[in-house]
């Protein structure tokens, strides 16, 4: 009896997303699987519970963690089967000494007990893709959504333009007021509306975990590792432009590994360009003055890059700080009511 792991096992992206102890444990779990085909091919059905895990020393999150990323899959309430395919690991010859069974026959005669034993509800392999399948195109299906919603609240059905809604650290060649910052100003709108939905629709690979992903945007945003906080727009742009450089999606890790391995800062726009600016009476207007003026008195997202380039350049020009503040406060204010 034997395994074969395929020399690319470590190069899989399944694998990659795993941690070292998720690994070993679907090694161990892939030859013990092996070892019972060989010594009771009548009566293993391919599948393990929770007990069998602990006792070779693995966990409930170990078993979760793989299970997530594709290389356990759920044969019923607390039971299990390992995943196997070319490329990954694949179960080896395993010969019954009453008749000896070449791998092709082994596997056959597996698969056969797998449907029989799990006949009458137990989803076969072709249901259980099916519905990976379906909550794809769910999860695709939820992002369109939420992008739809937020477009129609601002009242338009122009698609954003991706190039414009990240932050740029030069002001709007087109001038305070002009109806391209207005335009520009209502893209990073809809795309903060939602920003996680926004980077996860744009992503290039949509495996793995949803929700993890976003424990791994929301800690980017905070900082986290010895990483500096960043702003959800920048992430976005971020994501954006490293979609543009993936020509393989399947070979993207996960969005949350991304993430967590802090990738983002590769195609991370810069930061909006520092601003400070001294009146005749010597106040000073600079971003803490902006925050204690305009962010804390806005709904989180809805004060934009264009709002704040919009602002500078009002100031600039002799504009009353404290009039523009109070307009942009009350522009924030609509677009979060409606």
């Amino acid at each position: 009896m034997s395994v074969n792991f395929d020399s690319t096992f470590g190069f899989d992206p399944a694998v990659q997303d795993s941690s070292m102890a998720a690994r070993g444990l679907y090694a161990t779990m892939v030859t013990w699987c092996d070892h019972q085909i060989y010594t009771r091919p009548d009566s293993f059905d391919g599948t393990f519970d929770l007990k069998r895990v602990r006792s070779v020393g693995g966990t409930v999150r170990l078993v979760r963690e793989l299970v997530e990323n594709g290389l356990f899959e759920e044969a019923g309430e607390g039971v299990y089967r390992v995943v196997t395919r070319r490329g990954l690991a694949v179960f080896g010859s395993f010969k019954n000494q009453k008749k000896p069974l070449t791998p092709e026959e082994a596997a056959e005669l597996h698969e056969k007990k797998v449907v029989a034993g799990h006949a009458g509800g137990k989803a076969s392999g072709e249901s259980r893709r099916a519905k990976a399948e379906a909550n794809r195109k769910q999860n695709e299906a939820d992002a369109k959504q939420t992008a739809s919603t937020s477009t129609k609240q601002t009242g338009s059905t122009t698609v954003p333009n991706q190039t414009k809604t990240m932050p740029s650290s030069s002001p709007d060649p087109s001038g305070p007021g002009s109806k391209q910052t207005a335009s520009v100003a209502e893209a990073e709108a809809r795309a903060l509306a939602d920003p996680f939905a926004t980077a996860w629709n744009a992503y290039p690979r949509h495996t793995g975990s949803r929700r993890e992903a976003e424990k791994a945007w929301a800690a980017a945003v905070a900082g986290h590792d010895g990483t500096s906080a960043v702003t959800e727009a920048q992430l976005i742009g971020a994501v954006i432009a490293y979609a543009k450089t993936i020509d393989e999606p399947k070979y993207a890790p996960n969005m949350s590994r991304w993430l967590r391995q802090g990738a983002y800062m590769d195609t991370m726009p810069s930061q909006p360009k520092p601003y400070r600016h001294a009146l005749p009476d010597g106040t000073v207007i600079d971003d803490r003055w902006i925050t204690g003026h305009i962010r804390d008195h806005v709904p989180v997202g809805t004060f934009t890059d264009a709002m704040r380039t919009d602002f500078w350049a009002s100031v600039k020009t002799g504009s009353n700080p404290e009039q523009k503040a109070k307009e942009i406060i009350n522009e924030c204010q609509r677009k979060a009511s409606r």
